[in-house]
C-alpha cells in the first residue's frame, strides 16, 4: 500500500479564526495533528517561547490548504493533547506539540496520515517543504522549497539547507511543516521544521527528526514509522545489520564459509565487484565466528599493505589504543621478515581464543601506486602458514577479491 500524497497531510495552523497562517502541522492520525509548540503558542496568541503547555480548554484551528478548492480549505478545531515545550536559552525542549481534533467533524475525505520515516541513511537527499514565506511574499498561496538534508547537528536537529534550483528559500512561515522525501512507498517524512531564518535570507533551516517526535508522542507515532530499509546499493552490509535482523538469506553461504575456516588455514571469497563478498564476510562469517568465541579483526591493504596489517595486529592487542608509530613501524617490520602467521598464533595464545584476520578487498595490492615488492612480499608473507598445526588450527585468514583480479593472484 502506498503513502499518502503529501497534500493529504498537510496541515495550516491558523492564528484564531481569521484565517491567517500561524505555522503548519501534519496530520499522524485519524484524528491527530503533529506542529511546533511555538506555533501553537502564536496560533493561542501567546508568547512564542511560553513553555506552559495551554489550558486544556484552548482550542486551535486547522484548515487542509492543499485540499482546498475556490471556496475555501475544509476547517477543522483541535485541542493540545502533546506538549514538549520550544527551546530557549538554558533550558531544553524539543518544540513539538500534538493535536487532536474536537467536535464529532471527521476529517476530510482525501486526507490520510503521514508515512513517518527516519533520515539516518538519508543524508544529502533532496527534501521538500511547503509554507507560507513573507519574502517574497506568498501569504495567499504558499510556496514550495526544495533542501538538501545535511544531516545531525547540536540539540538533536537536523540540518536542511536550500537547493540551488529552489525559487524560494525556507523561513518564519514554515514553521511546523513536514520535510518530505520521495520513496517507493510514495511521500514520507523525515522531520518537521523548527528554525528559520527570519526572511529567507540564510540558507540554512533544522528540523525536528522523526525519532525525537516519536519519543514524544510515542503511541501515536511509533506505528506510522516506517522501517530502515535494508537495501544498502553498493554499501557492505555489517555486523550491526545482522543484530538489527536486517542481513538475512545467505544462510547456506554462512554455513560453507564457516567450515572452511575450521578445514584450512585461509579461505578466499572471489566474486564480481558488488556482489556482496565483504557482507557476506563482515555481517555473516564475523558474527557466527564471534559467535563462536573466536576474535576477529580487520583490515583493507590499501596502498601500504604491511602497515594497514600490522595496525589490524596492535588493534587485537591494544584494543583502546595506546600504542604510537614507532611501535607500528616495528610491528609492520616483524611482519616483513616473519610472515603474518607466527605472530597470529602468538596473538592468539595471549588473547586465549581462536584469531581470525580479514583481509577486506585483497585486490589493493594490485594497484599501481603499491610497489612491485611490497605486492610480491606481502603475498608471500600472508601465504605462508606454518604446518606443524599451532597457527594454522587457532589463526585463520580470510580475503575477500574480486574476480577479475583472480589470473594476477595466481601469476
Amino acid at each position: 500500500m502506498l503513502a499518502p500524497s503529501r497534500e493529504a497531510f498537510i496541515v495550516r495552523v491558523l492564528l484564531g479564526t481569521d484565517g491567517e497562517p500561524a505555522g503548519l502541522g501534519f496530520l499522524v492520525g485519524e484524528r491527530h495533528i503533529v506542529t511546533c509548540a511555538h506555533v501553537v503558542n502564536e496560533a493561542l496568541g501567546r508568547d512564542k517561547y511560553c513553555r506552559e503547555p495551554p489550558r486544556a480548554t484552548a482550542r486551535i484551528c486547522v484548515d487542509f490548504p492543499l485540499l482546498g478548492d475556490a471556496e475555501g480549505a475544509p476547517l477543522r478545531r483541535c485541542k493540545v493533547a502533546v506538549w514538549d515545550p520550544p527551546l530557549s536559552i538554558g533550558q531544553s525542549g524539543r518544540d513539538v506539540a500534538g493535536l487532536e481534533l474536537v467536535g464529532v467533524d471527521r476529517l476530510p475525505d482525501a486526507a490520510n496520515a503521514a508515512q513517518l520515516l527516519c533520515q539516518d541513511a538519508l543524508r544529502d537527499a533532496q527534501v521538500s517543504v511547503f509554507g507560507y514565506p513573507g519574502n517574497p511574499s506568498r501569504m495567499l498561496y504558499g510556496g514550495w522549497v526544495t533542501c538538501q538534508l545535511r544531516g545531525s547537528v547540536g540539540g538533536g536537529l537536523v540540518q536542511l539547507d536550500a537547493a540551488d534550483g529552489s525559487a524560494l528559500r525556507t523561513q518564519l512561515g514554515y514553521s511546523g511543516t513536514p520535510a518530505i522525501v520521495e520513496t517507493e512507498w510514495g511521500d514520507a517524512v523525515v522531520g518537521m521544521v523548527t528554525i528559520a531564518s527570519r526572511d529567507g535570507s540564510a540558507g540554512d533551516a533544522y528540523a525536528v527528526p522523526i525519532a525525537h517526535l516519536v519519543e514524544v508522542w510515542p503511541e501515536v507515532l511509533a506505528e506510522l514509522t516506517l522501517p530502515a530499509c535494508p537495501y544498502r546499493g553498493l554499501q557492505a552490509f555489517t555486523e550491526a545489520d545482522t543484530a538489527a535482523g536486517i542481513f538475512v538469506g545467505r544462510e547456506e553461504e554462512i554455513a560453507r564459509l564457516r567450515t572452511m575456516v575450521d578445514e584450512r588455514p585461509l579461505a578466499l571469497v572471489v566474486g564480481p565487484s558488488g556482489v556482496g563478498k565483504t557482507s557476506l564476510v563482515q555481517a555473516g562469517l564475523t558474527p557466527a565466528l564471534r559467535a563462536d568465541e573466536w576474535a576477529v579483526v580487520t583490515f583493507r591493504p590499501g596502498s601500504m599493505p604491511f602497515d594497514a596489517l600490522a595496525r589490524a595486529m596492535l588493534e587485537a592487542e591494544h584494543p583502546d589504543g595506546g600504542y604510537g608509530l614507532d611501535v607500528l613501524a616495528q610491528r609492520a617490520a616483524t611482519l616483513r621478515q616473519d610472515g603474518l602467521w607466527p605472530m597470529g598464533a602468538r596473538l592468539s595464545l595471549l588473547a586465549g581464543q581462536p584469531m581470525a584476520v580479514v583481509c577486506d578487498q585483497l585486490e589493493d595490492v594490485f594497484a599501481e601506486d603499491v610497489a612491485d615488492g611490497d605486492r610480491v612480499a606481502f603475498l608471500d608473507r600472508i601465504t605462508a602458514w606454518r604446518t606443524d598445526g599451532l597457527a594454522t588450527s587457532r589463526f585463520k585468514l580470510i580475503c575477500t577479491m574480486r574476480a577479475d583480479f583472480l589470473p594476477a593472484l595466481i601469476e
